[in-house]
């Protein structure tokens, strides 16, 4: 007889984090998690940031469902947030395989490297996997998300639109189970949120607190 599991005894399986929450996000979460991305995102990849209006955005969209975001809880605060979002690959016949796409991820500054990204992480692949996802697909470092089970997407002959980025291998892949992507080789596609998100940032990100946007050494733009 196959045993359920609780959504929230799942996650509660999934770190070894001493006071450390995994939970699904809700409504009254919001603002504080988007302080949080704000605040971790900030001048990172590029002067300022807009990751916390990419996840604002991805809460409105009409296929969001409550556990595609999830919140690390320490002492009654949010110090971490996963957000996981529907995509598809196109294939040449016009078909679509729908998946999920993992991002933004972001844990308080302060508590980098003390196991709260890796949680956040395996509880997302766990919720994933509950939910009969297919596979899931990202883009970041190689290095971090390999320990995860992420392969190179291009092993799956799975392509990014852009011109010369079929082999990136900061673009990956982890299929949900054996076979899950075999036969998958086509486009990759992103929610329609993440094609233009620009429109109305400005009036957005002036209810936050002003921060100097800096050009730092590394940043991606």
């Amino acid at each position: 007889m196959k045993t359920v599991i609780n959504q929230q005894d799942l996650l509660n399986q999934h770190h070894s984090v001493e006071g450390l929450i995994i939970r699904q996000e809700v409504p009254d979460d919001h603002r504080e998690t988007e302080e949080l991305v704000r605040e971790a995102f900030f001048n990172r990849y590029k002067p300022g940031c807009d990751e916390h209006y990419l996840m604002h955005r991805l809460r409105q969209a009409p296929d969001f469902l409550p556990w595609h975001s999830l919140v690390a809880e320490y002492d009654g605060a949010v110090v971490g947030q996963v957000m996981l979002s529907p995509a598809a690959i196109m294939q040449d016949s016009q078909a679509a395989i729908p998946l999920l796409t993992l991002g933004p991820v972001c844990v308080l500054p302060a508590l980098v490297g003390r196991g709260v990204g890796s949680a956040l992480m395996r509880a997302a692949i766990a919720i994933a996997s509950h939910h009969g996802a297919r596979a899931i697909l990202l883009m970041g470092d190689p290095g971090y998300y390999q320990r995860f089970g992420f392969v190179p997407a291009a092993r799956f002959h799975i392509r990014l639109p852009e011109a010369g980025s079929q082999d990136a291998p900061f673009f990956m892949a982890l299929p949900m189970y054996q076979g899950a992507l075999d036969h998958a080789a086509g486009l990759f596609q992103l929610s329609p949120v993440f094609d233009d998100y620009t429109e109305g940032f400005d009036a957005y990100d002036s209810s936050f607190p002003h921060r100097r946007k800096l050009r730092l050494p590394g940043q991606l733009v």
